[in-house]
């Protein structure tokens, strides 16, 4: 039996992302949910979680693109940071405040660390999260969740690993940070249910023990959202009669991401 975790990114950017989540959670169908503590809304959120943290890990969902004061759009940010023109005590002081966020509103540290869009990959940002990451939960560091790929993943998985994914894998190691190294679930967000069953199929299939999956639910299309759509659909399908036997079929455990 392999384990796989399946997290839940963006908890806490809008009600029907967070009630999917939930609702998710309380079916055992989720390992974790990553939260974007500089959202409008997730002080409420926060206050859901309640006893649930017995069920699944709740992370950081670091965010340096949506809600951030200081937020980049993605493909400059990736220049900046690749150039490495991004300046290291404003990257440190942001960490720092979305982990404070965290950790004010929920009243425990994060149980793992992942990026939206994949932001806590990138040069400069890397370093700056493993070095706060330390600072601050030396006696008992959060897990991360790094957007890495092998061969047959397919290209967008692929591209996303090689904007920094095995740099980031190597220092976490050597920082003694426990990893899930490689990451599932990415692709067009273009697909109806039965699309997604059978993309949901696959990952599981490929996953190996200890590999993450990723997921973007909400109950309904969020206005403005530009994948809302496809958020309602992976809910349906998670929240399906038939999940249980996509996991039975790839001899599949989905279990709690808890340091």
């Amino acid at each position: 039996m392999k384990t796989v975790y399946l997290t839940a990114d963006d908890y806490g950017c809008h009600p029907a992302v967070d009630a999917a989540v939930l609702d998710l959670i309380d079916a055992g169908r989720l390992s974790g949910a990553a939260c974007m503590t500089r959202a409008p809304g997730w002080p409420a959120a926060a206050a859901r979680i309640g006893s649930r943290r017995s069920a699944a890990g709740f992370g950081l969902h670091l965010d340096f693109t949506e809600f951030a004061p200081a937020r980049r759009s993605l493909w400059p940010l990736i220049v900046l940071s690749q150039s490495r023109r991004l300046d290291q005590r404003p990257l440190r002081d942001e960490i720092a405040t979305q982990c404070a966020r965290f950790e004010d509103a929920t009243g425990h540290a994060p149980d793992y660390v992942d990026g939206h869009q994949h932001v806590h990959q990138l040069p400069q940002i890397r370093d700056a999260l493993i070095d706060v990451l330390r600072t601050r939960y030396g006696s008992r560091l959060p897990w991360l969740r790094i957007s890495g790929a092998r061969p047959g993943d397919g290209f967008k998985p692929r591209f996303i690993a090689a904007l920094g994914a095995p740099a980031l894998v190597r220092r976490a190691r050597a920082e003694g940070f426990r990893v899930m190294p490689r990451l599932l679930g990415a692709y067009g967000f273009d697909c109806d249910a039965a699309g997604y069953r059978k993309r949901l199929a696959r990952w599981f299939a490929m996953a190996d023990d200890g590999d993450a999956v990723m997921c973007h639910p909400a109950t309904q299309a969020v206005p403005g959202d530009p994948i809302g759509r496809a958020r309602a659909i992976e809910h349906r399908v998670l929240a399906g009669s038939d999940f249980q036997a996509l996991l039975a079929a790839s001899g599949i455990q989905i279990r709690p991401l808890r340091p």
